[in-house]
């Protein structure tokens, strides 16, 4: 049997292109090399490389092929790495819609609509299915009252670059004062921002994959920041985090946030291995959504691996598994 050709990509244009480099690494390294030809792509931009014993072979970008010493190289599957822009927010699977070539993460529209924060949260919370926080969306070209903000709001809140990930450019807010500097350091990341309600709560988040027509939920995990929330730094420090696989959370509070994450995957009509973030409040008793990941971390340290793992699914058959989900979506899509 031919060895299926895998482009494993990752970079991206976004503050998370080392975490992304990391996790396509990973998935490279693990990939059973007797089902699979490997070829690890770094997109950064407009340069889009294949590098191999210190030699640089560029992707063409007209049908994304790889010529390597005159053999031209077409590529079965592409694993999708990138977190960020332009591997979760629709652009490169609309490429690769364009192009017919299978890929491993959600379809353009639900990859673009889950990255947008402020869109996702008016969908979600359509859905009358779980709570979602209060807050103000603003474009950078708006002027920004943040008197009337702090009138709608209460301190402390957060500010947060509309789309992107890892928490990067996100601020906690307890004075007055500090608004607007955090509102100017969330624009560096995006021209639209969040301004949020500060909900006081456990953090818990759920992976959901399918994969040949079989949904798997994954084991709820709770994290545990040692910052005073769960930062940049916390997620990619093991010593500043506790990632608590299953948590320890009661069994009416676990089915419900298994519930609503399966119900969630398949409303915004997801596809591969997508992790859903909540927050739990206690005082008030009610469960919130914060945010869709449709191109969770991936390397062994990553949340969705260890929740797989949990399951007994190891990461080489996790990446098979999506790999699999992935041609046949396209078998599919060709009958």
């Amino acid at each position: 049997m031919r060895k299926k050709k895998i482009a494993v990509i990752a970079g991206g244009d976004s503050g998370e292109f080392g975490i992304s480099m990391n996790s396509g690494k990973m998935v490279a390294s693990i990939l059973d090399n007797n089902l699979y030809d490997v070829y690890l792509i770094k997109i950064k931009g407009k340069e889009w490389n294949y590098e191999k014993e210190n030699q640089t072979f560029a992707i063409d970008k007209n049908d994304f092929s790889l010529l390597i010493n005159e053999n031209r190289i077409h590529f079965d599957c592409v694993f999708c790495a990138i977190h960020g822009s332009p591997g979760e927010n629709g652009k490169m699977p609309a490429y690769f819609e364009m192009l017919n070539i299978p890929y491993t993460s959600s379809n353009s529209l639900t990859s673009a609509i889950t990255f947008n924060k402020h869109i996702c949260n008016t969908i979600v919370s359509s859905l009358n299915i779980v709570n979602v926080a209060k807050s103000l969306h603003f474009f950078d070209y708006e002027k920004i009252d943040t008197d009337a903000i702090l009138n709608y709001l209460d301190l402390p809140l957060f500010v947060k670059p509309n789309s992107g990930g890892s928490s990067v450019g996100i601020s906690k807010v307890k004075q007055p004062d500090s608004l607007l500097t955090a509102i100017k350091m969330a624009f560096i990341e995006d021209s639209e921002i969040l301004v949020e309600e500060f909900v006081e709560g456990r953090e818990l988040t759920c992976g959901v994959m399918e994969t040949t027509g079989k949904l798997y939920v994954f084991p709820v995990c709770e994290v545990k920041s040692k910052n005073e929330y769960f930062d940049f730094e916390s997620k990619y420090d093991p010593l500043l985090a506790d990632e608590i696989i299953p948590a320890p959370i009661s069994e009416s509070l676990d089915v419900n946030i298994k519930k609503i994450s399966a119900y969630l995957y398949k409303k915004l009509n997801c596809a591969g291995v997508v992790r859903f973030d909540y927050i739990y409040s206690s005082k008030r008793r009610k469960l919130f959504f914060l945010e869709v990941n449709t191109v969770p971390g991936m390397t062994g340290e990553s949340i969705v691996p260890k929740m797989a793992m949990e399951m007994g699914i190891e990461l080489p058959n996790l990446y098979k598994m999506m790999i699999e989900d992935a041609l046949e979506r396209k078998s599919q899509l060709e009958k």
